[in-house]
């Protein structure tokens, strides 16, 4: 993509403190659970420096981008293992052609070989070019869906818009140079997205044009090239003050893949309103726990899986601080055991048939360590277990420390015989923020990491009954050993802790009460 001269980067900077008192959320627009304006990270070319420096940078902030391959580099063939875990994390990977072919014509344009000059490939050339790739990608990552990056912005192949054509095979498009904020959510075209492609900007510059996009309320779309190295540069140091910026924002600002973006995007634009609308959700803002959405479970009789804690409600145990829920593990005597941690649910506050339940959580790590984020059948005081049903959205043991798991437990399938599936990625998920979630729908459930989906549950796929058709309530733990991850031993560091950021419930468009109705108990 073209870079944006210095006139335009003076023109943001001086309008950044001028714009700020412009109202977001104009025109009706809006970005889900309050953010008041969106970011793409993206990054073309599939340059090393990107898997060096911006991936490891990213995944440290729990932050999701979209990585624009151009198929035929060697950084592909020769790192395609290191690609594919970046898209087992969650990012996006995107189609950027086979060649990147540009118009040789066009100023500055010497470097265009002339075997990849798009101004002697014709239309239907570059069209067959781009699907191959889509199909590449596919066997890449596993992925159907795309968006596509035009290489150059160079819409015209042999003087005819080959990217008109491709438009049934993408979920979006960029193709324009622009001042990287968008000025209209409401009249943007999907498939000529303005994109900006920064070089050399500081960090203050870069977070600048993102306060813009705050105060208008709309979105920014970054394209970078090099990160601290490559070409078309931009610094390490710029970059990682921009992606901190947007961690310490996250809650106000939506950085997230160029895809989900635009599926959002589209979907307001349809007036169809987002896919899932926010029903309840603790953002553990305060410095309590809300006692109007969780209960503390107390106790130390193992819960049925020879767990060696005593759950407690004191604060070394269980606490709410810096914008997290913290259940710590301690290894300490209390009422006959040697560990203490905590457990909270939100049986008889909150319970729900259907939705979609999500928490963004740092696990702790150790042998004999074991974090979850799960639900139960409201009706198992009455049914029993496995009979009133489990959805395990969240497990981890502590000696699989890049390994977690979504199960469900039910009648003819549970414990050791459980229908579940695991998620791996290159790194220890304790050392970061990651997105847990399901969507349960009607004889479905689906599970999700960072946005990956790794599991599909149906009636025909489990070895039993089907009993997840009535409410259910939310659970967070920490527990200390048991049958699954067995105990701790001399190399298990003391105290852990398990953060959560956030947990919210969706429930589908028109499909029940409104958000804000936490405190009553539904379905039943």
């Amino acid at each position: 993509m073209k870079i944006r001269n210095l006139i335009q980067a003076a023109a943001l900077l001086l309008c950044a403190p001028l714009c700020a008192q412009a109202a977001p959320g104009a025109d009706g627009f809006s970005w889900p659970n309050g953010a008041r304006a969106a970011v793409s990270l993206a990054y073309d070319d599939a340059a090393d420096s990107q898997l060096d420096h911006a991936i490891p940078d990213l995944d440290r902030h729990g932050l999701r981008a979209s990585f624009y391959l151009e198929l035929s580099k060697p950084s592909v063939q020769k790192r395609m293992a290191e690609w594919r875990a970046a898209a087992r994390s969650g990012h996006e990977l995107g189609n950027h052609s086979l060649f990147h072919q540009c118009s040789r014509s066009k100023p500055d344009r010497s470097w265009v070989q002339p075997q990849r000059d798009l101004d002697t490939t014709t239309a239907a050339q570059m069209r067959e070019q781009v699907e191959l790739a889509n199909a590449m990608l596919q066997a890449i990552d596993g992925g159907l869906d795309r968006t596509y990056t035009v290489p150059c912005g160079d819409r015209l192949a042999s003087g005819k818009d080959y990217v008109d054509g491709l438009r049934s095979a993408f979920v979006a498009i960029k193709s324009g140079e622009g001042s990287g904020v968008i000025e209209d959510m409401a009249t943007l075209d999907p498939w000529a997205v303005p994109v900006l492609a920064p070089v050399g900007l500081s960090g203050q510059e870069l977070i600048a044009i993102v306060k813009r996009a705050e105060a208008k309320g709309t979105m920014v779309n970054f394209t970078f090239h090099g990160i601290g190295g490559d070409h078309l540069a931009t610094s390490n140091e710029a970059h990682r003050e921009l992606l901190a910026y947007l961690a310490a924002h996250r809650k106000t600002v939506w950085t997230d893949t160029f895809m989900n973006l635009m599926r959002h995007v589209k979907a307001q634009q349809a007036g169809a309103g987002p896919r899932w609308v926010l029903d309840w959700s603790d953002e553990f803002n305060g410095t309590a726990l809300d006692h109007a959405k969780w209960v503390e479970e107390l106790g130390g009789h193992g819960f049925g899986n020879k767990e060696l804690q005593y759950y407690t409600a004191r604060p070394e145990n269980l606490r709410v601080g810096g914008g997290n829920l913290v259940i710590e593990a301690r290894r300490e005597n209390w009422e006959g055991k040697q560990y203490t941690s905590a457990r909270i649910k939100t049986a008889g506050l909150f319970e729900r048939t259907h939705g979609r339940y999500e928490a963004r959580i740092r696990i702790p790590r150790g042998q004999g360590i074991w974090p979850a984020f799960w639900l139960l059948g409201a009706d198992c005081a009455r049914t029993g277990w496995p009979r009133c049903g489990e959805i395990d959205i969240m497990e981890n043991i502590g000696k699989e420390p890049r390994t977690v798991h979504g199960t469900l437990h039910g009648p003819g399938y549970s414990g050791d015989h459980a229908f579940g599936k695991p998620s791996s990625i290159e790194a220890d998920y304790a050392d970061g923020f990651h997105i847990y979630a399901v969507e349960w729908e009607p004889r479905e459930i689906r599970w999700y990491r960072d946005g990956v989906l790794y599991h599909t549950a149906r009636p025909a796929l489990v070895n039993g009954d089907w009993v997840y058709e009535h409410p259910f309530f939310v659970i967070l733990n920490l527990a200390v050993g048991g049958y699954w991850p067995g105990n701790p031993d001399a190399s298990t560091v003391f105290p852990q802790q398990m953060l959560v950021d956030y947990v919210r419930v969706y429930r589908r468009s028109g499909s029940g009460s409104a958000a804000g109705s936490a405190g009553a108990v539904t379905g039943k």
